[in-house]
């Protein structure tokens, strides 16, 4: 299964990027995430782990991730796994007359035999939460820039 949603930002890549890019904030833009930290020594950069607890359902998730591309201003891209699941995930940014484009793409591997008969039926409610994100991370992108 691959979710692929966008939305546009009302602000500049450099503005967007200083978000995505600072670990610190994604738990204030995405709303099932309960926690999101670099787990590796040293600055951020590809090879970076980070450990991610997503709330989905009535469950929490445990993810184990692994930076693979950044690209200031451009990209943000990992891998990651639990018991369960296995996907990428890329936000891309892209600049446009307006502000910038953002779009999360994530193909999703289900590990389990039961995830990967309910994933069509789960590819909706992943949707919508991926939509949900990109609402939110606009919204708090903008906030910031106003509150300048």
């Amino acid at each position: 299964m691959r979710i692929t949603e966008h939305i546009d930002v009302d602000a500049p890549p450099a503005d967007v990027w200083a978000v995505v890019s600072d670990l610190s904030t994604h738990t204030e833009w995405r709303p099932a995430l309960l926690e999101f930290r670099q787990v590796s020594d040293g600055p951020l950069g590809v090879g970076s782990r980070i450990r991610e607890v997503v709330r989905w359902r009535r469950s929490e998730l445990v993810l184990d991730d692994v930076v693979t591309a950044l690209e200031p201003e451009r990209r943000f891209a990992l891998t990651g796994s639990s018991t369960s699941v296995e996907f990428d995930l890329e936000l891309r940014l892209e600049p446009t007359d307006e502000g910038t484009r953002v779009t999360m793409d994530w193909p999703l591997r289900p590990r389990s035999l039961l995830l990967r008969v309910a994933a069509p039926f789960l590819g909706r409610a992943m949707r919508a939460a991926t939509a949900e994100e990109l609402e939110h991370l606009k919204r708090y992108v903008e906030d910031r820039r106003s509150n300048r």
